[in-house]
């Protein structure tokens, strides 16, 4: 038997162990993929422990019979989708689409390293100052204000310069990988 088999048997039979054994197992790899999505360590840690939670408290492990860590996955996916979105203003749904894996399976190491290698690789053709603002306000999370000040420019210049690398990459980029860029740039701002 699996370990998240035996965890499961254990929540179903209410014993706070299986609790103590979840935490053990999946917290540490939940939170590396809530920071998939999520720019800062201790949010993504509290979306993890979130998640934990709600599902012992509405007793969700009641409804599964397998597939517990796809479950957990995807419920920490979903909350990190939800909080990007309650950022933003809008409404991921359409967004969501572009993911090019199905509800229940999550991309493993080398499907997301493989995303993010091309993602810097584009950064990388990208010229020089467009780059150089990318980099700042997305990967470095600045503000507009504070680039164009450190460059010398116009915030309208950083705005512009920001539209064109983002419709750049959106040419280039899988939509993947675009979606991971995307997610950085709502993240952020």
């Amino acid at each position: 038997m699996e370990e998240a088999d035996k965890i499961l048997v254990l929540l179903k039979q209410g014993d706070k162990h299986g609790l103590e054994l979840l935490f053990r197992h999946f917290y540490r790899p939940l939170v590396m993929h809530a920071l998939k999505f999520l720019p800062r360590q201790e949010e993504a840690e509290d979306v993890v422990q979130e998640v934990f939670i709600k599902f012992w408290e509405r007793k969700r492990f009641d409804m599964i019979d397998h597939y517990l860590r796809s479950y957990l996955y995807q419920a920490v996916r979903n909350r990190c989708l939800n909080i990007l979105e309650s950022r933003a203003g809008i409404t991921m749904k359409p967004v969501e689409s572009l993911l090019e894996f199905s509800d229940t399976e999550t991309p493993d190491d080398a499907e997301w390293n493989d995303r993010v290698e091309e993602i810097y690789r584009e950064i990388d053709r990208l010229p020089d100052r467009t780059r150089e603002i990318f980099t700042a306000i997305v990967l470095d999370d600045k503000r507009y204000k504070e680039v164009a000040e450190e460059l010398g420019v116009s915030v309208n210049t950083v705005k512009t310069a920001l539209s064109r690398a983002l419709a750049t990459l959106r040419s280039n980029l899988s939509e993947g990988a675009y979606l991971v860029v995307l997610l950085l740039v709502l993240g952020g701002n």
